[in-house]
């Protein structure tokens, strides 16, 4: 290094300056040692830092020694643990721990000195201290060397069969000890409540055999067998989140239960309130015109309202799938569950409106006429489906708050949802009909057999006879555009609504029958004398022809077959 100088004779004079160099020694110039041990001087590890000096002489520098200087290390702490990110300090102590990384983390110690082990190894995230005993919850840095130094003398240690910490429960963030933190599923209510409900969905083949077997029943006749099977085909999709419910919470599980829900809701209850619509639309027509809704007519809107439903549901699967949520039980335990959002009050909220309007329809129809009652059993249906689902909306929001939360309360609830709505919809439907079935095959019967014994008594009414064939050509004639006496027989080639006629037609004239022949001899006393009266002069008639036993009344014979009533029928 360059300097300059200049000589100084006394106060007043001064020499002139000149150019002289130096040597200049920098503290990186020095050295470091590394730790010792001083064996011979007070027992202690220690470092030098050792720095060079020069001398001058005949113009020139030379080195003329080294200075040092010992420290203490007894008091200086190092750190073992791995440094920070992004830290920039020198330690060449740095990684040099001992810890078991799998499970545990250093954490370093102060105040312990220039010693190996001034750490601590404590358990990471998840894992827990095998001791829950222990006062303290973590491995000692020192003991984790020893053993270490054992191990690579290949002596006896215990290095790698302790200092591990042991896993939590399942769904553990932290823990102190083996217990779950997650509430278990009950899988024998679960197990119990899905029994009970695949065996109530068992009945729904049953009752598609039923619309199918007794179809020409006119109970079923009069309720659209389509319509009915379409109605269990949307009830099978509302029984199915049972199914997907029972398994525990996930993203696919919380999808289906969505989507099965809103599609079984829109087919089984769009069915119904077309049902009543139809009855409500041809109820309002004040003219004389008839209005034909057809049951093609009604699965086509009801094919709109399902792509409605279905297109909503696919906004929802793609723009907000639902979640799994951790929420929390009354005893601590974690408990996981679907997500409820804007998307499934948004659903709630268009089922309501749905059956609202289906409410309204039912009031319009509630004087409706129907000779089975279906519409008043479609109403009492609607309206009890209205009535839970507000009440289970509402308690929802309870249920899947993130405070208390169970799972199987959740899962039991909508169980017994289902069944009060569903099921009891479905008895509703099929409840009447299969007790008209009964009851009217009962009926049929008995009609049978009490119509056989009064034609055999009073010969009047003889299926195939000439009288029949007289009666159902009357009624032709009147305006039937058909021909129903000779076609009675054929009877295959015939519509269910001609057969119908017929059987009325027949019902009814055998009770016209009765009913002459009762007001014949009770209602019209004074008939019976007249004709004896006619009788016996027809006796004392000298005339060749014979004259008939029975009168005639406007050029036509009169048959009286007088039995014994005792009370007069009016007409």
């Amino acid at each position: 290094m360059t300097d300059v100088w200049q000589k100084r004779y006394n106060d007043t004079y001064q020499g002139e300056f000149l150019n002289d160099s130096i040597i200049l020694v920098r503290y990186e110039d020095g050295y470091w040692s590394k730790p010792y041990f001083d064996c011979g001087g007070g027992y202690i590890w220690m470092m030098t830092y050792i720095t060079p000096f020069f001398g001058f002489k005949n113009n020139s520098f030379y080195f003329k020694g080294t200075s040092g200087i010992d420290i203490d290390l007894e008091k200086v702490d190092i750190n073992q643990c791995p440094q920070t990110d992004g830290s920039k300090e020198t330690n060449v102590f740095a990684g040099s721990h001992r810890c078991r990384m799998e499970t545990t983390k250093c954490i370093p110690i102060r105040g312990l000195g220039f010693r190996r082990g001034s750490y601590r190894c404590v358990c990471k995230d998840s894992f827990y201290f095998p001791n829950v005993t222990a006062e303290h919850r973590y491995f000692f840095g020192t003991d984790v060397e020893h053993e270490y130094e054992k191990a690579k003398r290949k002596e006896p240690n215990s290095y790698y069969n302790s200092f591990a910490c042991l896993p939590c429960a399942p769904g553990c963030e932290t823990c102190v000890d083996g217990s779950p933190c997650i509430l278990a599923l009950n899988w024998v209510l679960r197990s119990i409540v899905l029994g009970i409900a695949g065996l109530i969905m068992c009945c729904i083949p049953i009752l598609i055999w039923f619309t199918v077997q007794y179809r020409e029943v006119k109970v079923l006749k009069a309720s659209s067998p389509l319509l009915m099977r379409i109605i269990l085909l949307g009830a099978f999709f509302l029984y199915c989140p049972q199914i997907v419910g029972y398994f525990e919470a996930s993203v696919i599980t919380c999808c289906l239960r969505f989507w099965l829900r809103e599609i079984g809701f829109s087919i089984s209850y769009g069915a119904l309130l077309l049902k009543t619509w139809r009855i409500s639309v041809v109820f309002r027509v004040r003219s004389a015109q008839r209005i034909k809704i057809s049951d093609a007519d009604l699965i086509k809107r009801l094919v709109i309202i399902v792509l409605i439903f279905a297109a909503f549901l696919s906004g929802r699967t793609i723009a907000g799938r639902p979640r799994v949520v951790k929420g929390k039980h009354t005893s601590g335990l974690q408990a996981f569950q679907c997500s409820s959002d804007w998307w499934d009050h948004s659903a709630a909220i268009a089922e309501l409106l749905f059956l609202l309007w289906g409410v309204r329809l039912c009031i319009v129809v509630r004087k409706a006429p129907s000779e089975f009652n279906e519409s008043r059993f479609i109403s009492w249906a609607i309206y009890n489906e209205t009535l839970l689902s507000l009440f289970l909306n509402v308690s929802m929001i309870f249920f899947q708050d993130p405070f208390p939360s169970n799972p199987d309360l959740l899962y039991l609830v909508v169980f017994i949802h289902s069944q009060l709505t569903t099921t009891v919809t479905l008895a509703f439907l099929f409840g009447s009909k299969a007790y008209h079935v009964y009851k009217t095959r009962g009926k049929e019967q008995q009609q049978q057999q009490s119509h056989s014994t009064m034609l055999a008594r009073t010969g009047k009414f003889v299926p195939g006879s000439k009288s029949t064939t007289a009666v159902l050509s009357t009624f032709t004639s009147s305006g039937n555009p058909s021909a129903i006496g000779d076609k009675t027989e054929e009877g295959e080639n015939e519509s269910f609504l001609e057969k119908d006629i017929q059987e009325e037609f027949r019902r009814l004239y055998t009770q016209l029958e009765l009913l002459k022949q009762r007001n014949m001899k009770l209602g019209n006393p004074h008939l019976q004398h007249k004709l004896s009266a006619m009788t016996e002069a027809a006796k004392k008639d000298d005339l060749p022809e014979s004259t008939p036993s029975s009168p005639n009344i406007n050029g036509k014979r009169v048959v009286i077959n007088l039995d014994d009533y005792h009370e007069a029928t009016s007409l």
